[in-house]
């Protein structure tokens, strides 16, 4: 099953710059950055690894924040 969602052209070009190839999906970005939380206790180990960004999605961001 797949949901249209509307995006800013701003909110779509920051998350197209997260793809890590062109093969990429949109919503393979959202899944692998933004954390699966179900429980307070989820939520707190999901918020105490943001700090720790793979190396890969740590590139990404830079290469992100040099092109704005």
């Amino acid at each position: 099953m797949s949901k249209t969602v509307t995006l800013s052209d701003e909110a779509y070009d920051r998350l197209k710059k997260w793809k890590s190839n062109d093969d990429e999906s949109l919503s393979s970005v959202i899944l692998r950055t933004i954390p699966r939380v179900a429980t307070p206790e989820e939520l707190h180990e999901a918020i105490s690894k943001i700090g720790r960004l793979s190396d890969e999605d740590a590139d990404i961001m830079v290469k992100s924040v040099e092109e704005d």
